[in-house]
């Protein structure tokens, strides 16, 4: 089973942001949506800190037709994510995620808790909101994977393998908006596109995640990947807000060779999902969202749920 797309959704840095209404009231807080990134950076010297918790359950596939099928026995995970985000200038911020999860299956589990594969992110803000802190903000951004998960040199356990050794650069863009309702309510709308280029080719010995059993060498080159996301927060008052957004990821195929110039590929793969949750804000700079990220549709992909929880602090 893959967890890839899983592990990365969690990869989030997702500021309060407290802002003025156009007659000078203090607006609802907002942590950010479960999946898409933030867009808005932090104030110079400003530290954002929020551990997600997920257990995702895989409940089946979906085959190369898109068709789903169901797993006689489930696939389950409990993953931790540790995004940790820095101003570095007014427009500009630094975020540094850490993970560590561990996986069970009918068959057995991993060997505990796991590191995962660490991501570093830089951040630059293109535009800023109004003075009333609506209008839109866009911002661009690069990411880069850091393959510090296991992922092959599996024998004793293929199941401790939590990375595919991947060095995989991120680019992406993202754009928000803050806007007041004829009733006076407050909606942000947040969207990111995101494109990775095929990294470098990737050295596999022995069992690995990629399938392949004992005594096996040999290198995986990767094909490109692409994010795209979109979500809404609705604020029903300066502590609740409602939230929804659709995820659509997609990985590009996999040429495996081994040491003797067999070749075989691993098909490109893609994943619709759906991910609503609920924010509640005891201050300004303390919250709390908690909701399930769930796949709807996929080709080459898991079928699965993911309910997750995450404290938002910023100091």
């Amino acid at each position: 089973m893959s967890f890839r797309h899983l592990r990365y959704t969690a990869l989030l840095a997702l500021a309060p942001v407290t802002a003025l209404a156009a007659d000078g009231r203090e607006a609802p807080n907002f942590t950010g949506p479960l999946v898409t990134p933030a867009v808005n950076t932090l104030p110079a010297g400003r530290l954002n800190i929020e551990p997600y918790l997920v257990f995702a359950n895989v409940r089946g596939a979906y085959d190369n037709d898109g068709s789903p099928h169901s797993a006689k026995h489930h696939a389950r995970q409990w993953q931790l994510a540790l995004p940790m985000i820095y101003g570095l200038g007014d427009t500009t911020a630094v975020q540094l995620t850490l993970t560590g999860a561990r996986l069970s299956t009918h068959g057995g589990h991993a060997d505990g808790l796991r590191m995962g594969d660490t991501v570093v992110r830089l951040q630059q803000r293109l535009t800023g909101p109004g003075a009333d802190g609506t209008g839109w903000v866009s911002s661009v951004s690069v990411a880069q994977r850091l393959p510090t998960g296991a992922y092959h040199h599996l024998d004793t356990n293929p199941l401790n393998g939590m990375g595919n050794g991947a060095a995989r650069t991120l680019l992406a863009y993202g754009v928000q908006k803050l806007q007041y309702m004829p009733d006076g309510q407050a909606v942000r709308w947040r969207g990111q596109f995101a494109w990775s280029p095929n990294p470098r080719h990737v050295s596999v010995h022995g069992t690995s995640a990629y399938g392949t059993g004992r005594g096996f060498r040999g290198v995986a080159r990767h094909g490109q990947a692409w994010n795209l996301s979109a979500a809404a927060e609705y604020a029903l008052d300066a502590r609740w807000v409602l939230v929804n957004e659709i995820v659509f990821n997609r990985t590009g195929m996999v040429r495996m060779k081994d040491a003797a110039q067999h070749a075989w590929k691993l098909r490109p793969s893609h994943d619709l999902s759906l991910a609503p949750a609920v924010e509640y804000h005891f201050n300004a700079t303390l919250g709390l969202i908690a909701g399930v990220q769930f796949s709807v549709a996929g080709r080459n992909a898991s079928r699965y749920v993911a309910p997750q929880a995450a404290l938002n602090m910023v100091l």
